[in-house]
């Protein structure tokens, strides 16, 4: 494991290489982030498509794997195509297999221990549109506490495996070792990571505040497409973030084990 600085500028850094890494092919790095939203926020989202959410939990490793290899590729300037990518990850296919499965039964836990205070959340967004200032805020009063637990339940998860695909993939680690691996290198690094973490979100927000500001602008002008205008600028609020979240996962990678593939 590298020996870092771990303090806020280290996450600043990684936040600004992201940013020009990004920038330096930006729609390869757009597709990569619109393949994520599509297979596992758009098509698990189809009605009638529930089982395959599941199936995209364990397919998860394999796609950061892959995704991570390309942003590598991205900054050395070298070129592979996704059969080759494949073809690189078919001995360690199996262990990431395995993470996406360990990650899908803690998934399931969660969800049933989250099944009750799920159902409160959705007879308050159902209801949402209905409901006067007063029940508005006292429904913010019950979703908080809900809200913070969801978090509070899914951050282990989120911190066992931030670094472990690559891991598994790139260092030949296993399943188990990676996973402790992970935790260990968030913990070390968690002041750079949460300040990585909060400058990218604000950044995020700002994007869609602006957004808002465009949108509010037009609906004065055209009405009409106010909306669909929203919808669009909001879709390229999210594919953005969801590029730099995937190029700083792996510049941390890169930085906290000094271990980007080189196969």
């Amino acid at each position: 494991m590298a020996i870092l600085e771990s303090r806020t500028k280290t996450g600043i850094s990684w936040i600004s290489e992201s940013i020009a890494l990004l920038k330096q092919a930006p729609r390869k790095s757009l597709l990569i982030a619109l393949a994520y939203l599509a297979i596992f926020v758009f098509i698990p989202s189809i009605p009638g498509l529930q089982l395959f959410a599941l199936l995209t939990i364990v397919i998860w490793p394999v796609f950061i794997a892959i995704a991570i290899r390309m942003y590598r590729n991205l900054e050395v300037q070298k070129t592979e195509n996704i059969s080759t990518i494949m073809q690189l990850m078919q001995p360690k296919m199996k262990n990431l297999l395995l993470l996406g499965l360990l990650t899908l039964v803690y998934f399931i836990g969660v969800s049933l221990l989250f099944s009750s205070d799920a159902q409160v959340l959705a007879e308050i967004l159902n209801r949402q549109t209905q409901m006067s200032e007063q029940e508005m805020a006292t429904a913010m009063q019950t979703m908080m506490p809900i809200l913070l637990k969801l978090m509070l339940l899914f951050t282990p998860l989120i911190i066992a495996v931030w670094f472990a695909p690559m891991l598994i993939a790139f260092n030949g680690y296993g399943v188990i070792k990676s996973l402790k691996s992970s935790v260990a290198g968030a913990i070390q690094y968690m002041v750079a990571l949460t300040a990585a973490w909060l400058l990218l979100s604000g950044a995020v927000v700002t994007l869609m505040l602006i957004a808002s500001v465009i949108v509010g602008l037009f609906s004065f002008m055209q009405p009409a497409i106010a909306q669909t205008l929203m919808s669009f600028f909001l879709f390229g609020c999210f594919l953005i973030s969801v590029a730099l979240t995937l190029a700083f996962q792996y510049v941390s990678y890169r930085d906290i084990f000094r271990a980007a593939p080189s196969a």
